[in-house]
């Protein structure tokens, strides 16, 4: 019996003879995500500070090479080029890096593996820098009485050196023995030596601490806590 083609073509499809095949995807796998696990936070506290910066633990073990831009707002740009799950840190130089926002952008290839080929998508980090701060507390008890000596510093990114930080308004905290809470004693001013003073008469021992507020372009500091 002579078939035409139309015929023979369903004829085989109903013995299983013939099998058709998925149809190709027309885009292209999903890849992966990367983090860059650059603190949000970062403080100048010498001429040339390093932070060690790693990776996510979303990133992919197959990723062999990944690297992330930061672009200041004076045109500065700084890379991170990051091989076989290490990155080299984040630098920040006072010569060139100001203070302010900056966004880590993940190259546009994203992560690749070791035949350059595409097997995470780098996500974006942002972080903030400003300068460091820092400062010390003294007290002394005699009877009731206890009087605190507070000096306070800023990093001068100029002389790339610690300056007393004159005028700057500080807070005075203490601490119950025993318990967890702190809470406000009272607000001080430095002199023009960075310097402020405070009494009062608790009339029982307790822990203090001195908070330093950020500025906007100075980041905030708590000192090591004194019992008295």
């Amino acid at each position: 019996m002579k078939l035409y083609k139309p015929a023979l073509a369903a004829a085989l499809l109903a013995s299983g003879l013939v099998t058709t095949q998925p149809a190709q995807a027309t885009t292209q796998q999903a890849t992966a995500t990367c983090s860059f696990k650059v603190p949000p936070k970062l403080a100048m506290t010498a001429a040339y500070t390093h932070y060690a910066v790693p990776l996510g633990a979303d990133c992919p073990s197959t990723m062999y090479g990944a690297r992330w831009t930061a672009t200041w707002k004076n045109g500065f740009s700084e890379t991170v080029d990051c091989r076989q799950g290490s990155c080299p840190g984040v630098s920040l130089q006072t010569k060139y890096v100001p203070v302010g926002k900056v966004t880590w952008v993940g190259a546009p290839e994203g992560g690749v593996d070791q035949n350059n080929q595409k097997v995470a998508t780098l996500l974006p980090a942002y972080t903030e820098v400003r300068l460091g701060s820092s400062a010390s507390v003294n007290a002394g008890r005699k009877g009731t009485r206890t009087a605190f000596l507070t000096t306070v510093w800023y990093f001068n990114p100029t002389t790339n050196t610690y300056a007393r930080w004159a005028g700057r308004k500080l807070l005075l905290q203490y601490q119950e023995i025993g318990t967890t809470t702190w809470k406000g004693l009272a607000y001080v001013t430095t002199n023009v030596s960075g310097q402020a003073s405070y009494t009062y008469y608790p009339g029982r021992t307790r822990r203090y601490r001195v908070y330093v507020p950020a500025s906007t372009s100075v980041w905030d500091f708590y000192t090591p806590s004194i019992s008295r």
